[in-house]
């Protein structure tokens, strides 16, 4: 009994942890996008926050849980879309991994 416990604990546990990576990763895609939209700025500016915010010096997803996360920005007609794809895998083996795709737009500013 005690082990089902533990195992069922380490399972909310781990589904606690996925659902703070999935909202670091909509934070990074959030920031990563606002950066990039503002004037003189582009896809590889964008990139680049969006990879400080999620595994910089104080980075929201430093270990192991974000390694699998891949950050691409592009400008999509007056707006700049960062995407994340990326997997999040159990603490308990034989479970298969969670993949996910995340969106963030911001409104790119245009010169007067």
């Amino acid at each position: 009994m005690l082990a089902l416990t533990m195992v069922l604990l380490l399972g909310v546990v781990n589904l606690i942890a996925m659902q703070y990576g999935r909202g670091a990763v909509r934070t990074a895609l959030d920031e990563g996008a606002r950066y990039g939209a503002l004037l003189g700025n582009d896809g590889e500016d964008c990139e680049q926050r969006a990879e400080m915010v999620l595994r910089g010096d104080s980075g929201l997803l430093r270990g192991t849980l974000g390694d699998s996360i891949t950050v691409t920005c592009q400008v999509v007609g007056d707006t700049m879309r960062a995407t994340a794809v990326g997997t999040f895998d159990w603490w308990v083996g034989g479970l298969p991994p969670v993949e996910f795709t995340m969106i963030g737009d911001a409104v790119a500013e245009q010169p007067p």
